[in-house]
């Protein structure tokens, strides 16, 4: 039984197919519908986190992409509603997407993962894009990838 299902997003059109496909399962279903977005942390060179000004840097790098991430949450739930999805959550996850879904996923005792994939090998359509492709190497959850 299908009881919680998760999204995750990144605004790209993939993702936003499966949004789409997430809530047509959630709508027949009736399962509540996650939607997550994850905000990757910034690799800096050693030399720029001791300047002075990256604290500050840091503050306005993360406001601003929290804002980014709700206009992405927000344009989620509202295909998702169009979707068919009733109950329909929104969260902000920091990090490795791959990770941070795995974890979300466990904390939140979710039945099925669906994350879109942009398949970006050589050989088109034959392997998953990394992400999709560690996420089902690090969850436990069963995971539905859409192209």
């Amino acid at each position: 039984m299908i009881n919680k299902i998760l999204v995750a997003t990144d605004a790209s059109t993939v993702s936003s197919r499966a949004v789409s496909f997430a809530a047509q399962l959630s709508a027949v279903h009736d399962a509540q519908l996650l939607i997550l977005n994850v905000i990757r942390d910034m690799q800096l060179p050693d030399e720029l986190k001791k300047a002075p000004e990256i604290e500050s840097f840091n503050n306005a790098r993360e406001d601003l992409m929290r804002q980014i991430s709700d206009k992405i949450l927000a344009e989620a739930k509202k295909k998702a509603k169009n979707s068919g999805a009733k109950q329909v959550q929104t969260a902000i996850g920091c990090g490795d997407p791959a990770t941070s879904v795995a974890g979300f996923a466990k904390r939140r005792n979710v039945d099925l993962i669906v994350v879109g994939t942009r398949c970006l090998s050589k050989l088109k359509g034959a392997s998953m894009g990394s992400v999709s492709r560690k996420l089902m190497d690090l969850s436990n959850v069963n995971c539905l990838v859409v192209r």
